[in-house]
């Protein structure tokens, strides 16, 4: 045998063993690129069923209304205002029409309607309170009508609020309704008022009422009724903590003086009085 053909053998041999070793990689490559597209299919599965569960079907399902805010109102009486069905989704839910039906009821002063998705509402309401109360008479009876710091008629004919609110009375109304406002010279006592409130709210446990007298071309005088005196006091038609002070101080002196005084006059700068006839 020549040494020709022995190296020829060999090169066969070793030949068709590389071929064989390359075949083999060839397999455990396409065998490992099959595993990666089997894991990456698989994981794009799970995590589109993830996303399907965690966001799209609480978008399809009933929707969750939270109501914050409340006072008077109740849940119930948000559900009626805007006719909740308890069917309606998150994409089905129209906040825009539920704050409006909300805002067209007199006692909510100011309502946010916000959507979170996937599958929440939430309602934020401020009620109208009062800072002051008069009386109006409907149909031959006399009814309280609560009026908030803007001048808005909110409640009529439903009790009288608690705590230390003033009647204020020598108010002319025709056909009062909720939603109405006062005329636009007599905002700024509700105003006042509303401040007094804020920061002395005592001073109004002190005033029975709060009596607004016209003038003429459309201005007004006040009257107070303090509730531990029979003197009537006028003034004029700014009301602040000040006057107030001003009011009890003068009232203090003068029943030490004289306790019979009927009305005391604040008007103009000075200090007048006259006694009971």
């Amino acid at each position: 045998m020549s040494d020709g053909y022995v190296f020829s053998e060999l090169d066969s041999f070793y030949g068709a063993d590389a071929f064989k070793r390359e075949r083999a990689d060839q397999k455990k490559a396409s065998k490992t690129r099959i595993i990666k597209i089997l894991f990456f299919v698989l994981a794009g599965v799970i995590i589109v069923e993830a996303l399907l569960y965690a966001l799209v079907i609480p978008c399809m399902s009933p929707v969750k209304v939270s109501v914050a805010g409340l006072q008077s109102l109740t849940n119930r009486d948000i559900q009626r205002f805007i006719e909740y069905n308890p069917k309606s989704t998150w994409f089905s839910f129209d906040s825009a029409k539920a704050a409006s039906s909300i805002a067209l009821n007199s006692i909510v002063e100011n309502v946010i309607v916000e959507k979170k998705f996937p599958d929440q509402v939430l309602i934020h309401i401020t009620e109208r309170t009062p800072v002051a109360v008069s009386l109006a008479t409907i149909n031959g009876k006399t009814v309280p009508v609560q009026i908030d710091k803007k001048g808005v008629i909110f409640s009529i004919d439903k009790g009288m609020p608690s705590g230390a609110i003033p009647l204020v009375t020598g108010f002319i109304f025709e056909n009062p309704a909720e939603g109405m406002r006062l005329h636009a010279r007599l905002r700024p006592l509700m105003e006042q008022i509303a401040k007094i409130q804020e920061s002395n709210p005592e001073y109004f446990s002190a005033i029975s009422e709060i009596r607004v007298l016209p003038k003429d071309y459309g201005t007004y005088e006040l009257a107070l009724y303090p509730i531990h005196s029979k003197t009537r006091v006028l003034t004029d038609n700014v009301l602040n903590v000040e006057a107030l002070q001003y009011m009890m101080v003068v009232l203090d002196v003068i029943d030490s003086i004289d306790p019979d005084v009927a009305e005391v006059d604040l008007r103009y700068g000075s200090i007048s009085y006259k006694n009971i006839l």
